[in-house]
């Protein structure tokens, strides 16, 4: 880091620690079902606090952690980390740190007894930032919100122990999917000198964790159900337990050759989520999103990646699949602008796995 940047750095410290208490504890709010970079960004800030703030730190957040990556990551965690309905309520409000997350973005919680001091994070948002003299380091383009607190830890000469950095290095690399998208310098420098001081091992424990069976079983759901129309591919779960899936699903046909675009839908409860990514530069899959979703859920996210969710309480079956379809529609018209009614391009796409589909024949040509 030359010293132009050390010292913006240090400048970021100190606005940081001026809205902290000089003592007790500070929450640290990754945004809900956290990924990979949510976790180890929270572990890194955890460190920061107790080393250069010397203020207590305690990570909380809300929703499971399924993906067998993740539950693979938290075991090589060495901090404590709870679910913020197993948080004692305090008698006074704890001041909140968010990390990978911004307040009132509708996917994060925000304890109850919580009062949001500062901000870390590398997403775009639409929303104004809440008032009330908070830190905000909001550096949208970034890769990784972890590459991000990688620097205020060099800034405050804190040594970062081998397990937190095998986390860090793996969380960049699965943000910016082995650095090949939406990679700044910064990652670039975070990612080679957090390898370069990690535990490798879990690094590779965390890549290749194992898999429990009902992955296949939801796999095998999701490719009976998904279609393909020219670059587009899209499926349904009908209902899951753990949402994460929902994000790894799209991911997988966004994988798929020939295909730019991937969403995939699940109910869970009152909510229809999606997910939704891109491999074609510019994408702007968080602002088709929002404005698929709009008033009736909460979406967000990057150029090629987002996820939200629409509310179906009250809804009945038939209704429910009434607005999954309208949803599916909308995106394919967002995504596809061609002259074609979304309804022909539902009635056009053709099943990823039928009897009289040729493999050879391509991806929905």
């Amino acid at each position: 880091m030359d010293e132009i940047r050390l010292k913006e750095a240090r400048e970021r410290l100190e606005r940081l620690r001026s809205v902290l208490p000089a003592r007790g504890r500070v929450f640290i709010v990754p945004h809900d079902y956290p990924d990979p970079d949510a976790l180890a960004s929270a572990a890194a800030l955890h460190l920061l606090l107790a080393k250069y703030c010397r203020v207590q730190g305690q990570i909380v957040f809300t929703g499971t952690v399924s993906r067998a990556e993740n539950i693979e990551l938290l075991r090589h965690y060495r901090y404590a980390w709870r679910f913020l309905d197993q948080v004692r309520v305090p008698r006074r409000k704890v001041p909140c740190l968010f990390v990978d997350s911004l307040p009132r973005s509708g996917n994060v919680t925000t304890p109850p007894f919580g009062r949001p001091v500062a901000v870390i994070d590398h997403h775009a948002y639409t929303r104004k930032l809440p008032n009330g003299g908070m830190y905000t380091d909001i550096r949208k383009g970034t890769g990784a919100s972890a590459s991000i607190v990688y620097e205020y830890l060099v800034a405050a000469e804190v040594a970062i122990p081998k397990w937190l950095a095998a986390i860090m290095a793996y969380a960049i690399a699965a943000e910016t999917l082995d650095l090949s998208r939406n990679c700044t310098d910064l990652d670039l420098e975070a990612y080679t000198a957090l390898l370069a001081r990690s535990s490798i091992p879990i690094v590779g424990r965390i890549r290749h964790a194992p898999l429990p069976r009902s992955y296949y079983v939801q796999l095998q759901e999701a490719i009976r159900n998904a279609y393909v129309f020219g670059r587009v591919a899209w499926t349904h779960l009908d209902a899951v337990e753990q949402i994460e899936i929902v994000a790894e699903v799209a991911d997988l046909l966004c994988r798929m050759e020939r295909i730019n675009w991937a969403f995939c839908t699940a109910y869970k409860g009152d909510r229809l989520n999606v997910s939704l990514r891109s491999g074609r530069a510019g994408a702007r899959c968080g602002s088709i999103l929002r404005s698929v979703v709009r008033k009736n859920g909460e979406a967000g996210g990057h150029a090629w990646m987002a996820a939200g969710y629409l509310n179906v309480a009250g809804l009945d079956p038939v209704e429910r699949e009434a607005r999954r379809e309208t949803l599916v529609k909308n995106l394919l018209k967002r995504i596809e602008r061609r002259p074609l009614p979304s309804e022909r391009i539902v009635e056009a796409a053709r099943p990823l796995v039928s009897a009289d589909w040729d493999p050879s024949d391509g991806a929905g040509r």
